[in-house]
């Protein structure tokens, strides 16, 4: 993509790079973008002569089409990719795009690209990709098509995420003469098709030199001209410029009264009970617009798993209310959380909001943490992933995400003031590193600091965590939010990082972003550049999710997608943790089922807090009453019952429910019974911690009293995670329903009957008891605690080593390890093999359903650290995949570079250390199947 500021000599490089080995192309208008397309993939290549080549010619980005990825390669020089080593050398971002990604051979194209990426396609589109490319000053929206002809996937993904912007599409397009309708690109040249926001469109023939002996490679320089700005008084609604000049260009127009507006929101409830700000439909948060710019009012909302209504304000609007965090990240499926985070952004949107506060990222370290249902497990590549899909999956829909809370807000105790204490190499491999990812797979528009300290410097002032690693390493373009309450000062805040203040007119001592920072700024403490950067952030993200082009509207939800979305997370997620004799699914001769306990008959317990949400197609809480019933309650249960979802699964037989608050009534109830389903609950939420990992309510002691009753007893937990389990050896079967949502109770029927194969994997280690965790006793814990809670945690017990790493570290075995589920089939692995080269590791193994029903499983891999190191052993990465009985299947998992690192704090670099490792494929963190050594040849991960 050339820019008026970037010199050009296009010929004069050919020459001199090419010479001989390719053929001149003419000379590139000055505003351009730029595509180098090439007809085959090489088998090998120079990576240094071909770079030099590509940079000479100025290339924006190049798209290889016919790439054959096989499933193994016995020239490891080479693999696992030579286009992927071109990247790396180069420093592109490099996409391989297949209609089937799970497989170890795969057929489709590549796209290296050398500007930076706004926004991309994932999972929810095999076979297509989507870049949105920009170099400063333009914005183009690139798709490339894999090999067949493609589907109406093409017009659905070009419509929603173009968003105006000049787009081009390229690959393995029909043959001439079939039309398809592309979402208004016309075509172009043979298999090139682009829009409307490129004045012209020319092809020159190019041949790259691979290297000094192979013949060339053809190839066709695509270069489409940039149509004349638009100018006008509004030179912001210029879709063809990119979200940096269009907010310059705003920012320019404003005035200081309409700058500072934009730096702090107001309670979108009211304060203290009195009316709305004007123009807020009634959330979190609210930032008025400035009708005179064009700019829209900000509204924001609550959605740890759901979109929330808080009290029913906005009468008639109802949301999903999806199933727990733990829920999806049990899913080890990367689609199952890009469609929850889609249905929330796609309600979101459909209810007036275009930022919705998602995104939670922190790392559980200690089950009793009251907000672990918000969050994905205690591993840095598995949450990283899946809320970075889950973030992609909001924004796919036109609403900003943030990504919190940012950061070590692992612990509700005294949240607001303590401390979490973590040297700078622990905290970079464990939470940071679980952001990190995130935020590469997602690209989240706004990050929200958290309320604790890190240090001993609260994460909304904290220069370390928001200037130097989000800003300035990770190169963040977004904006920085506070959590609500989190903000302490004006000018320290500022210049540490924070952008935005969140309603503190009602959670902070003083709205710091509006007079304290305007005389901060009049009197030089703050920069006026600093100002208009923290501005600029705001409006540059705005505008690159669709705020201003494509504004939300108020419109019914599709109630059947969510429930869809819910339900399959749950099946998915739901873990069967034991399953002796095989006593699930129920049998067909089962005819007499007592359901007890966990009001099943009314609905499904979920948490607490600012992410609860009450409001649904089935209506409100279905067991209204259940304390407290104030804040951080009301407890919920929605409305969906395992009673009556059970019973329209087995209509032949006979299905009763106990309430469980008699022992002795239940356990005559079950004894008359074929079958025992007891439903254990557990209610945590935001602002308290639990005070213990015990099952409240005396449930241990029905559990044990039923299973004494009737042998064949199945225990259903809706906990927040990990709870003590001293009946476990007397319950043959039990299973990990998290907090379900609205269609858990349809959910846990079709995976109990059979209807449905379980398939989740905790990603959480499950402790015997607290004596196991790094801090067994935590004072301050739960509601009305005996003791103070303390000023610090202390982390730098575990630092990196967090779950089951801790447990590796310290010879511990735990109830369940991480990766821990069972299936109603057996899978069985052979032949791993790996292919290495730099910071790029590739494993294949084959898998083989060896059962007698459908079902998938999860591939983990492994790498153990040599003897002596910190950390014994890291996940690296993860392959989920649905296999028929008796099928087989060679699948491909690719590692996460920073995982198989340790990062340098004085270079400020992730640094894979030379020499002999051992790659473990694994069925949980502690039961490797397959094992191979490893040398790594070291170096820095780019």
């Amino acid at each position: 993509m050339k820019t008026i500021t970037k010199p050009l000599a296009l010929t004069a490089a050919i020459a001199l790079s090419l010479s001989a080995a390719a053929s001149a192309a003419p000379a590139a208008p000055a505003d351009a973008f730029t595509v180098l397309r090439l007809e085959q993939a090489p088998t090998h290549l120079d990576a240094t002569a071909v770079a030099a080549q590509l940079q000479a010619l100025d290339v924006d980005a190049l798209t290889i089409d016919n790439v054959t990825r096989a499933a193994d390669t016995p020239d490891s020089a080479l693999a696992p990719d030579p286009l992927a080593a071109l990247a790396d050398q180069l420093g592109y971002t490099y996409r391989f795009v297949s209609a089937d990604p799970a497989a170890a051979e795969q057929h489709g194209s590549v796209v290296l690209s050398r500007l930076p990426v706004e926004a991309e396609s994932g999972v929810e589109a095999p076979g297509l990709n989507y870049l949105r490319l920009n170099d400063g000053r333009h914005v183009v929206a690139m798709y490339t098509a894999a090999a067949g002809s493609p589907d109406p996937g093409i017009k659905t993904l070009v419509e929603g995420s173009r968003l105006g912007a000049p787009a081009v599409l390229l690959g393995s397009l029909p043959q001439d003469g079939v039309t398809l309708d592309l979402g208004g690109l016309q075509a172009g040249a043979k298999q090139q098709y682009y829009s409307a926001g490129f004045a012209s469109a020319t092809s020159a023939p190019v041949k790259l030199r691979i290297d000094a002996d192979s013949a060339p490679l053809s190839g066709q320089l695509l270069t489409l001209a940039y149509t004349a700005p638009v100018g006008g008084d509004t030179p912001w609604m210029d879709t063809t410029l990119n979200a940096d000049a269009r907010a310059k260009a705003l920012v320019a127009k404003m005035t200081v009264d309409e700058k500072f507006q934009m730096l702090h929101s107001y309670f979108g409830l009211g304060k203290d009970g009195g009316p709305l700000p004007e123009g807020a439909v009634g959330s979190a948060g609210f930032v008025p617009g400035v009708p005179r710019l064009g700019i829209p009012a900000q509204q924001s909302a609550d959605a740890g798993v759901g979109v929330t209504n808080p009290g029913g304000i906005r009468k008639g609007d109802i949301a999903t209310a999806m199933p727990s965090g733990p829920s999806t990240a049990s899913t080890w499926n990367p689609q199952i959380a890009f469609a929850g985070g889609a249905t929330m952004g796609r309600e979101a949107w459909q209810q007036r909001f275009n930022i919705l506060l998602a995104g939670s990222v922190n790392l559980q370290r200690d089950p009793r943490n009251g907000r672990n249902f918000e969050y994905a497990g205690e591993d840095p590549v598995l949450a990283g992933r899946l809320v970075g899909e889950s973030i992609r999956g909001v924004q796919s829909q036109h609403v900003i995400s943030t990504m919190k809370h940012f950061a070590l807000n692992d612990m509700e105790t005294s949240r607001n003031f303590h401390s979490a204490e973590i040297g700078e190499q622990a905290m970079r491999e464990s939470d940071l590193l679980a952001f990190e990812i995130a935020l590469d797979a997602g690209k989240p528009g706004s990050v929200m600091c958290s309320y604790n300290r890190i240090n001993g410097t609260y994460g909304c002032e904290h220069d370390y965590l928001m200037n130097q690693v989000l800003k300035q390493e990770w190169k963040f373009p977004g904006f920085v939010m506070s959590d609500w309450g989190g903000v302490h000062s004006g000018s320290k805040a500022a210049l540490a990082g924070l952008d935005q203040q969140s309603a503190g007119e009602v959670f902070d001592k003083a709205v710091y972003f509006d007079q304290p920072l305007r005389l901060a700024v009049a009197g030089g403490t703050v920069p006026q550049a600093r100002l208009d950067d923290m501005v600029a952030r705001i409006l540059r993200t705005m505008f690159a999710h669709g705020n201003f082009d494509l504004p939300p509207q108020h419109v019914p939800i599709d109630v059947a997608a969510g429930f869809a979305a819910a339900q399959r997370t749950v099946e998915e997620g739901s873990v069967l943790l034991r399953n002796a004799g095989g006593l699930l699914p129920l049998a067909k001769d089962v005819q007499r089922i007592v359901i007890i306990g966990g009001h099943a008959d009314k609905g499904v317990i979920g948490g607490g807090g600012s992410s609860h949400v009450g409001f649904t197609a089935r209506g409100t809480n279905a067991v209204p009453g259940v304390l407290p019933t104030t804040w951080p309650g009301p407890v919920i249960f929605h409305p969906s019952s395992p009673l009556e979802a059970l019973g329209a699964e087995r209509p032949d037989a006979t299905i009763t429910y106990v309430d469980g608050r008699d022992v002795a009534a239940a356990a005559r109830a079950a004894a008359a019974a074929d079958v025992a389903i007891v439903f254990a609950t557990q209610w945590s939420a935001e602002s308290v911690d639990l005070p213990h990992m015990q099952l409240p309510d005396n449930q241990d002691a029905l559990i044990a009293g039923v299973a004494k009753a009737n042998p064949k007893t199945v225990v259903v937990l809706e906990t927040n995670g990990p709870v003590e389990l001293p009946w476990l050896q007397q319950v043959p079967a039990v299973m990990q329903a998290w907090y379900p949502g609205i269609r858990g109770g349809e959910a846990i029927a079709a995976l109990l009957t059979g209807k449905v194969n379980p398939s989740g994997r905790l990603p959480v280690t499950w402790p015997v008891d607290a004596s196991q965790l790094p801090r067994p006793h935590v004072n301050g814990l739960g509601f009305n605690p005996k003791n103070k809670p303390d000023d610090t945690i202390d982390y730098d017990i575990e630092g990196a080593n967090v779950g089951y790493k801790w447990f590796a570290a310290k010879g511990l075995v735990p109830q369940f390890p991480f990766g821990h589920g069972l299936s109603y089939t057996q899978f069985q692995y052979d032949n791993l093999t790996y292919t290495a080269m730099g910071q790029r590791l590739v494993a294949t193994v084959d898998i083989r359903n060896t059962g007698k029903v459908a079902g998938a499983d999860v591939a983990q891999l492994y790498l153990k650290l040599p003897e002596g190191s910190a950390t014994p052993i890291r996940l690296i990465g993860f392959q989920k995949v649905m296999l028929q009985p008796g099928e087989s299947r060679r699948i491909r998992i690719e590692a996460e570079p920073k995982a198989m690192a340790s990062f340098d704090t004085v270079d400020k670099q992730w640094k894979i250390a030379e020499g002999r490792y051992e790659l473990q494929l694994s069925r949980s963190a502690n039961e490797p199947l397959q094992s191979v050594p490893v040398v790594l040849s070291g170096g820095v991960v780019r």
